[in-house]
């Protein structure tokens, strides 16, 4: 049951990709299942919304980064998350943006939160 309602969590907040705060410009965020680096099918579509984004902006460098929730150790989460940005970045080429756009960073653990929203990837285009 609860895996049940992990991945519904996971794909209502899939479908929230969009996030904007401190007027920065909007990113997008992936979310995954525990202990995964799997893109779901929210995902994809979360990632393809951003390759979408970067090619409508070809000036601009495109940073992924990757986090964990705080089930693991440090080191195996810090891989886990570096695992994580990297399924992002080759979708986002393979949806069309250049690798050399293209920066990523596997940032581990966010804190003692066990949930879902530490199990994300956020994809953010920089001038």
């Amino acid at each position: 049951m609860r895996r049940l309602l992990n991945v519904t969590l996971l794909l209502a907040l899939g479908s929230c990709a969009m996030t904007a705060g401190g007027g920065q410009p909007p990113g997008f965020v992936v979310f995954f299942t525990e202990r995964s680096s799997a893109l779901e099918p929210a995902a994809v579509d979360v990632v393809a919304q951003a390759a979408a984004a970067a090619k409508a902006a070809p000036g601009k460098g495109v940073l992924v980064r990757g986090y964990t929730d705080s089930a693991g150790s440090r080191p195996d989460d810090v891989k886990l998350s570096q695992q994580r940005a990297r399924a992002v970045a080759d979708g986002l080429v393979a949806d069309g943006v250049s690798p050399s756009r293209i920066t990523q960073q596997g940032r581990g653990q966010t804190g003692n939160d066990p949930g879902v929203e530490s199990r994300r990837v956020e994809i953010s285009l920089s001038s």
